[in-house]
């Protein structure tokens, strides 16, 4: 009789749990803020707009509203224009790069869902403007003897400046073929934001329609929002008549402007569906 081979049984390998959005959101997250460190250019932009306002603190200081210096209001403003800036050149050039070198495809094939991918580079692009953020208040207080009001309401008119910038900068990927046209194509939209934003051309000296409009759009908002709450001043029916709130107040005359970025934040994320994942389909 022909001796059997005895029967051996393998034991079944666990399962793999899969990794939460959550969990690669915060992964990701990390890798973004090396990612940031190595590419000091990005760090570059976000500085921008604070150099564009230097020559302000050569200007004759003026009260433009109670206890508000006119260069201290100018100033008040660059930690939404710096979220602005980073967001709008820097994610169409990150993603443009990505998609040309097949990346995204990549990141899309093995399960990375786009909230994760999409909000961590958002994420970081939030925590550098925090930091740059805190660097502004130490130079407002250093020169003006001032600090944010209500930060709390500061950094959520960051916040959403960057999650809406971001979202509408990787749409703008979309007419980009690669890293290089993407440069030169954010620097419209980068532009055009810094143009409805009311920061060189004040909303007082816009024709009434234009500036109507204006304040339906999300730059103008976010910045009334990050000035008053920095003063803690209500300055959304603008300096004229400006008077000093805080508290729950001030967040009930914020509502209508965080009502507007509200509505362009789900705008913005409803354009991401539109969003080109191969570089065959971009420009």
């Amino acid at each position: 009789m022909a001796a059997t081979a005895p029967h051996t049984t393998e034991t079944p390998r666990p399962l793999r749990t899969p990794v939460s959005a959550v969990r690669q959101l915060f992964r990701l997250t990390r890798t973004e803020l090396t990612l940031f460190h190595r590419y000091r250019t990005a760090l570059y932009m976000a500085f921008m707009p604070l150099v564009l306002l230097l020559p302000a603190f050569s200007m004759p200081e003026a009260e433009v509203g109670p206890g508000i210096l006119n260069t201290a209001y100018l100033v008040s403003g660059v930690p939404v224009l710096s979220a602005m800036t980073l967001a709008v050149l820097h994610m169409p050039n990150v993603y443009a790069a990505r998609r040309e070198t097949m990346v995204l495809k990549r990141f899309r094939v093995s399960g990375v869902p786009p909230v994760a991918l999409f909000g961590a580079t958002a994420v970081a692009v939030f925590l550098v403007t925090v930091v740059l953020t805190a660097l502004i208040a130490a130079l407002m207080a250093a020169r003006f003897d001032t600090l944010p009001s209500d930060p709390l309401l500061l950094l959520l008119a960051v916040a959403l400046t960057t999650a809406i910038v971001s979202m509408l900068g990787l749409v703008f990927t979309n007419l980009a073929r690669n890293s290089e046209s993407a440069q030169m194509i954010s620097m419209v939209p980068f532009l055009l934001f810094f143009a409805i934003s009311g920061t060189f051309v004040p909303t007082d000296l816009m024709p009434a329609p234009v500036a109507t409009g204006v304040s339906y759009l999300p730059m103008l908002p976010a910045i009334d929002i990050a000035r008053s709450a920095y003063f803690g001043v209500d300055t959304f029916g603008g300096l004229d008549g400006a008077s000093a709130t805080t508290g729950l107040d001030l967040w009930a005359a914020a509502a209508p402007s965080l009502l507007v970025l509200l509505v362009w934040l789900g705008i913005s994320i409803y354009l991401l569906r539109f969003f080109r994942w191969d570089p065959r389909q971009a420009g």
